[in-house]
């Protein structure tokens, strides 16, 4: 019984990360630190929490999409 619910614990799917911070971003856009800053700023995807800078992923793709031409 106690496998069966650690098996379907496992299948549950990891929900999709809505936000990232600066260094991940960086890493999977390819640009530096500062041009991020100004990739997210103008994508008006900077999310402040305190004092952490967060950056929503799904704006920043959009606006990326919207400069490359392939909405």
């Amino acid at each position: 019984m106690e496998a069966l619910k650690v098996k379907e614990m496992m299948k549950r799917e990891v929900p999709q990360v809505k936000t990232i911070k600066i260094e991940p971003a960086c890493m999977r856009y390819g640009v530096g630190r500062n041009t991020m800053r100004k990739i997210a700023e103008d994508a008006g995807a900077v999310v402040r929490i305190g004092k952490s800078y967060l950056i929503n992923v799904s704006k920043v793709d959009k606006y990326m999409d919207s400069l490359s031409g392939n909405e």
